[in-house]
């Protein structure tokens, strides 16, 4: 009798365990950059609302490069460990950016083929809000593995130039990178002033090969792409033309990029993309959401995104519920700008009339490759300023120590 009861007792206290166990595991967490903490706590409250979701566990990533750095170890480890945050909703931080410490997945395409994340297709095909057909089909393919689609590409960066084409003189829209380095198009020449150093990565629609783990490019090609645009650097910094005509927008493509004079002439405009050196265009996603392959919750953290990304939500919108309004004001990009990769909200949202839809889809159209921003991209970055910033830059250190540390980035 006395063993029945003990055993009786040990049963009791292991479903007391389980229970609890079992209660800590309802909540999902969700893995934000903290400049994003206040939109996701409204996103929550809405999903909670309208979807009835579970509790949710926010996980910041601080913005400050010390507390940065403690706070990326220590989900690395877990997330090596077999466990981490349900949901990761992150920048991948551009080049321009300045910052004190490097992204949770420093190179978003490694982590991917490193199967880090969930395959979303069958959630996808069975959403409730998420309508994929809307989107820009050429940013979300770079979401995809053998695996299927791992990773949501939320926003992308596209810079661009557009002109009244009557201020263009006769020459020829360079369509490749080596037309546009080499253009004697003075309207442009005049454009770019100042402001091309940013240019550099976006010559290369691809930078590595992950299943070979190797540069795309060697040493001496680097060092050939550096001298050449350093070239067309100082050739366009040197210029001091007067009276040229600028252009009507330039930038990164938002929503604030199309002015809203634009469409009010009738006269025919001209769109100018950074071309590659294939001689298509490359965008380059700077947000992104994935659910980690460790995660017990799956289709709770898909009902989540699938709320997140809806067109209400992404549109601003909302939910109604009652009287209240939910997630009106979630932009998971404030920081950084973008497009997002729901072009169709993005048409409704920002393209005023038939001339401003013609020059966003015109430059839309010209993407052919698409890349997440890296480490690898900093490289480069750091490159282009470290010789700028040298009184007698040695090229050929410069180039060699950029290039072995590329290298070693990938083998890691």
């Amino acid at each position: 009798m006395k063993k029945v009861y003990l055993l009786g007792v040990m049963a009791f206290v292991l479903m007391l365990f389980a229970g609890c166990g079992q209660e800590e595991d309802e909540t999902l967490k969700v893995c934000i950059n903290d400049t994003n903490r206040w939109y996701m706590d409204t996103l929550v409250e809405g999903w909670q609302e309208i979807e009835g979701g579970s509790e949710v566990e926010i996980v910041e990533i601080p913005t400050d490069g010390e507390s940065a750095e403690l706070k990326l170890s220590e989900l690395r480890t877990e997330i090596m460990a077999g466990e981490g945050p349900d949901i990761f909703v992150l920048l991948c931080t551009p080049t321009r950016a300045v910052v004190s410490h490097s992204d949770l997945f420093s190179d978003l395409e490694k982590a991917m083929k490193a199967d880090m994340f969930l395959p979303l297709d069958e959630y996808i095909s069975n959403a409730k809000y998420i309508d994929t057909s809307g989107w820009n089909q050429t940013v979300l393919e770079a979401g995809k593995t053998e695996e299927g689609q791992v990773v949501l590409p939320l926003y992308y960066d596209l810079p661009a130039y557009v002109f009244n084409s009557s201020d263009m003189p006769e020459q020829e829209i360079p369509d490749t990178w080596e037309e546009f380095i080499t253009t004697e198009n003075p309207v442009l020449e005049n454009a770019m002033k100042g402001k091309t150093f940013i240019y550099f990565t976006y010559s290369f629609s691809k930078l590595a090969d992950y299943q070979t783990a190797e540069l795309t490019f060697s040493e001496e090609d680097l060092k050939n792409y550096l001298e050449e645009y350093l070239l067309f650097e100082d050739k366009i910094n040197s210029q001091n033309e007067e009276g040229l005509s600028e252009p009507i927008a330039s930038g990164w493509v938002n929503g604030e990029f199309f002015p809203n004079t634009m469409g009010a002439s009738e006269e025919e405009q001209t769109c100018v993309s950074i071309p590659s050196r294939e001689g298509g265009v490359t965008a380059m996603v700077s947000t992104f959401a994935a659910v980690n392959k460790n995660t017990q919750k799956a289709e709770e953290a898909f009902s989540f995104l699938d709320f997140m990304l809806s067109d209400e939500v992404t549109s601003k919108r909302g939910f109604t519920k009652g009287e209240k309004l939910y997630a009106t004001v979630v932009d998971l990009n404030m920081n950084m700008g973008g497009i997002t990769v729901n072009q169709k909200v993005f048409e409704e949202r920002y393209c005023r009339n038939d001339k401003v839809s013609a020059a966003f889809e015109t430059l839309n159209d010209r993407i052919d490759s698409v890349r997440f921003y890296s480490e690898l991209d900093r490289d480069l970055y750091d490159l282009h300023t470290q010789y700028r910033m040298s009184s007698e830059p040695d090229i050929d250190q410069l180039v060699k120590t950029t290039y072995e540390t590329m290298k070693m980035r990938l083998a890691e």
